[in-house]
């Protein structure tokens, strides 16, 4: 299926791509393609991400750095990439490095609540709707695939400022710990259907 939507937010550019297709069809959009995971769902995300690139115009695949962190090996463009059951993400830059994610709203993020809210998000978590949860997990795994002084902890390093969630698309603020000290950087999200999307970038600092 080609891209289902495309968000445009100054010079960072979000696609997504339903995956519809059946591997050997998504194959046949892609060519030839070498170190494919062996895991089939993890292989079909792979290439459909790779089909995603192509329709985009872009001629290159991708590789990954030490830090898991997708790159283009000759290219300026900067990329993020996340997969959720049935949906690739992508989000792109010429001039800063960015962060996405997707996220099923219907996952039971509550179960795994205290591996990633802080104090204070817990403190107020009585009052989160089930849309509250996957917000926040979606945005702290979009924070924490920006290039970082160090590898960030969700519960610790991470807090999520709720007070602008007031719609389904808008822009949160987000504290980050890093390198002794705290800085905010402004996210944005929208949902779409079942699915929460959240992306941001370096030069979003505040």
């Amino acid at each position: 299926m080609p891209v289902i939507k495309t968000i445009h937010d100054d010079d960072i550019t979000i696609a997504l791509w339903l995956i519809s297709e059946a591997e050997n069809e998504l194959l046949e959009h892609v060519g030839q393609v070498d170190d494919l995971p062996s895991n089939k769902n993890r292989r079909i995300e792979r290439i459909a991400t790779m089909a995603l690139l192509k329709t985009l115009g872009f001629k290159q695949f991708y590789s990954y750095d030490s830090l898991g962190r997708p790159y283009f090996t000759a290219s300026q463009v900067r990329i993020s990439i996340s997969h959720t059951d049935g949906v690739v993400a992508l989000a792109f830059s010429e001039s800063q490095e960015v962060g996405v994610d997707i996220e099923q709203t219907t996952r039971n993020y509550r179960k795994i609540a205290g591996k990633y809210l802080s104090t204070n998000e817990a403190i107020g978590s009585h009052n989160f709707s089930d849309f509250h949860y996957a917000l926040i997990w979606s945005a702290k795994e979009t924070i924490y695939k920006l290039p970082w002084g160090k590898s960030l902890v969700f519960n610790r390093d991470i807090e999520i400022d709720l007070k602008n969630f007031n719609s389904d698309r808008g822009w949160l603020k987000a504290m980050v710990f890093n390198d002794g000290a705290w800085v905010n950087v402004k996210l944005f999200y929208t949902f779409i259907d079942n699915y929460c999307l959240t992306w941001t970038g370096m030069n979003r600092i505040l």
